[in-house]
């Protein structure tokens, strides 16, 4: 491997510091110091660190830096935050009888007041986030199949977006570096056409909306 193609491996592994090179925040003799042993490790012989110094100096900026002016624009257009409480994750293991499942817990709630109910499936597992007052009527549909992990306590916040999102390059990053950098840890991410929902612990629903409303605002 080449010099320039080792540092943008490295570069690639380190988001935060690919960012913070956009925006000339980095001093780059010292990233050169920290990057020095990987390229090296990469290209298969002894770098100078001048060299990395210069290979950084030269290198082009990647897609979704030369997209973050129309990024910060869109952000501006985002509809409302939607915040919801007492929430409870369940995940099962996929089988072929669970969406019958389903559909039987989608028939109990039907007469409940309104809340909150969401289906995620993977390749072998389904998480479903419910409202705790929908708890019981879940456990009961089902009934029988491997419950693979709870989690109680949660919130979500669900933000509107615009028609045109699926178009927009870097818009989840956005917002999970923003969120990871207010040291919140997203549990999960429900996502649709038109909006967002990230799922996240009780005790860190404020911090993790104060900081997605901050970003919406314009600079």
């Amino acid at each position: 491997m080449n010099l320039r193609d080792a540092l943008e491996e490295c570069l690639r592994k380190r988001p935060f510091i690919e960012e913070a090179l956009s925006e000339e925040l980095i001093n780059l003799s010292s990233l050169a110091r920290i990057i020095k042993g990987d390229v090296e490790h990469l290209t298969g012989k002894e770098i100078k660190e001048s060299a990395v110094v210069m290979a950084i100096r030269r290198r082009e900026p990647r897609l979704q830096f030369k997209m973050q002016h129309k990024l910060q624009q869109f952000i501006g257009t985002l509809g409302d935050i939607i915040v919801r409480s007492n929430l409870v994750a369940y995940t099962y293991r996929k089988t072929p009888a669970l969406p019958s499942k389903q559909a039987k817990f989608i028939s109990y709630i039907s007469e409940l007041p309104s809340g909150f109910h969401s289906f995620t499936g993977g390749m072998e597992e389904t998480t479903v986030v419910v409202s705790e007052g929908y708890t019981l009527a879940l456990e009961n549909a089902m009934t029988g199949e491997k419950l693979i992990d709870q989690t109680n306590n949660l919130s979500s916040i669900t933000l509107r977006l615009p028609d045109s999102s699926s178009e927009v390059i870097g818009l989840y990053y956005f917002f999970f570096k923003h969120i990871a950098s207010a040291g919140v840890p997203i549990k999960e991410i429900i996502s649709t056409t038109n909006e967002a929902t990230f799922i996240v612990h009780n005790k860190d629903v404020n911090a993790a909306f104060a900081i997605i409303n901050t970003i919406k605002k314009p600079l």
